[in-house]
């Protein structure tokens, strides 16, 4: 499974992308809008693995957002299953590192990752959560045509719940 876009790769994260991957999950300002503090290395070995096993069980995870011009892997953007209002269900996320952000990376990946999953998983809709203050991700969100419906809460934490649904 492979997505490519104008300017990035976005595929499956694999074994090899561990340095890379490592070294985001440990940055502050990457993990800025996480509930999860910056990861030790072992933490961040985990959450790779954690995307792999995912995506090899479900045909969906957290995908690896490369850049294609220059082949490095800037973030990530895909679905985990949380439970948002009920049992757990795909959710979308997406994460850049900060020199990525503002350059339009994060709303061309979560386009694509959003059409594979209503074209090729058959999702019968797409949903997100974001943190009120986060504006950066609302305004992705709201890019991706997806609406506010109501704040939830999950983790203890009080999220926006964005939604769309699949075209008819």
């Amino acid at each position: 499974m492979l997505l490519e876009t104008e300017h990035l790769i976005i595929r499956p994260f694999r074994h090899d992308d561990e340095a890379e991957a490592i070294e985001l999950f440990i940055d502050p300002g990457f993990m800025v809008w996480s509930l999860d503090p910056p990861h030790s290395r072992g933490s961040a070995r985990a959450k790779l693995q954690s995307f792999i096993d995912l995506h090899q069980v479900h045909g969906f995870s957290k995908l690896a957002v490369v850049v294609r011009s220059v082949r490095h892997l800037v973030g990530y953007c895909g679905f985990d299953l949380e439970p948002v209002g009920g049992p757990p269900a795909p959710e979308l996320g997406f994460r850049l590192h900060p020199d990525a952000r503002g350059k339009g990376f994060a709303t061309e990946a979560a386009r694509a990752v959003v059409a594979d999953a209503f074209a090729r998983l058959n999702m019968p809709f797409v949903q997100a959560i974001v943190a009120e203050n986060n504006a950066a991700s609302r305004r992705v969100l709201e890019k991706l045509n997806m609406i506010y419906q109501r704040n939830v809460m999950l983790h203890e934490f009080e999220w926006m719940l964005y939604r769309r649904d699949a075209p008819a």
